[in-house]
């Protein structure tokens, strides 16, 4: 019997490894056919340099710089999008949060200024983190996800729901965590971006960030999505997506590089 139930896991197992492959070449050619590159790297030193050329944006956040936490080949990548002229037009990263029993409230409790955005306003000893008991007894290996950031000549397009899922997808190829998650502005989850970044779970009012020079509290949402439910959602393709963005750019032709 057990032998059996070895082989039928095997089997699973198999079959989803090369639909998940399968999705990443998906997504590939989808931002290839908006004449996007996609190169992929652990250089997080260069990967923090980036926000600098781009002045409306903010720097890049304190647990994927490498000055402030540990953040490497082994635990993390980033992945950027370039235009034919060379031009950064996206941006995203992830990082492997082995968590292990202790469980994600205590995970998060233990380490709040990992995940705070940058610059020294906030008092983490006043901030809050407040979750359901399900999103607080997550343990395993799980996955940061953040950093996405799209030029506004490319946002009208199907980017902010196929890029993340990419990311995902590669993530769970090359670590198989049980959760990827993520904070993001209750407003902009409100709009949806919580959905269409693939997330399946939102707890609303999550992170209570205080705020010490307006003496008030900022608030973040916090997502997250099981390893099995990105697996269901696969049945909604890249190209489905898609074809819910109408694209607004030229389709040209691109190609997908790896840089160390």
């Amino acid at each position: 019997m057990r032998d059996r139930q070895s082989e039928t896991q095997a089997i699973v197992h198999d079959r989803q490894t090369k639909a998940i492959a399968e999705y990443i070449a998906g997504a590939e050619n989808v931002v290839s056919e908006l004449g996007i590159t996609i190169e992929i790297g652990s250089d997080f030193d260069f990967f923090c340099s980036i926000p600098k050329l781009q002045p409306e944006r903010h720097p890049v956040s304190p647990i994927f710089d490498p000055d402030e936490a540990f953040i490497a080949d082994p635990n993390g990548f980033w992945l950027i999008g370039r235009d034919a002229a060379g031009e950064i037009v996206l941006t995203q990263a992830i990082k492997l949060i082995p968590v292990g029993d202790a469980g994600f409230l205590t995970h998060l409790t233990e380490n709040l200024a990992d995940y705070r955005p940058k610059g020294d306003r906030l008092d983490i000893s006043k901030s809050r983190i407040v979750l359901t008991d399900r999103a607080a007894s997550l343990s395993g290996d799980l996955c940061y996800y953040g950093e996405l950031w799209i030029k506004r000549t490319y946002r009208g397009s199907c980017l902010t729901a196929v890029m993340p899922r990419l990311m995902f997808a590669i993530a769970i190829a090359k670590w198989s965590p049980n959760v990827v998650f993520g904070v993001m502005e209750p407003l902009a989850a409100c709009k949806g971006l919580a959905a269409r970044e693939g997330f399946m779970h939102l707890e609303q009012g999550g992170l209570h960030w205080w705020d010490r020079v307006a003496s008030e509290t900022m608030e973040e949402w916090l997502v997250w999505t099981t390893r099995d439910d990105f697996v269901f959602n696969m049945r909604v393709s890249p190209q489905m997506l898609a074809q819910l963005y109408p694209s607004k750019t030229d389709k040209r032709p691109a190609k997908v590089s790896k840089v160390a």
